[in-house]
């Protein structure tokens, strides 16, 4: 699995979740903090855009340092 595919997954995951207790709690205060961490959303995703475009340039040839 790609470093991309995986941050994909992760970042859906705390989006699911944040949505998930948005929808549990009533407390103002939560709801805030929740709507402040949703407001990274779009930074998110052109991160992910970014890292997209890094896999992209890999070569599928080359041995990655480390990868022993």
């Amino acid at each position: 699995m790609s470093d991309y595919n995986k941050y994909v997954i992760a970042i859906n995951k705390i989006f699911e979740n944040l949505a998930k207790m948005k929808n549990g709690w009533n407390n103002s205060d939560n709801l805030n903090y929740i709507e402040s961490i949703e407001e990274y959303k779009n930074i998110i995703s052109t991160c992910s855009e970014i890292l997209k475009t890094n896999n992209l340039k890999k070569s599928p040839n080359l041995e990655e340092l480390g990868n022993d």
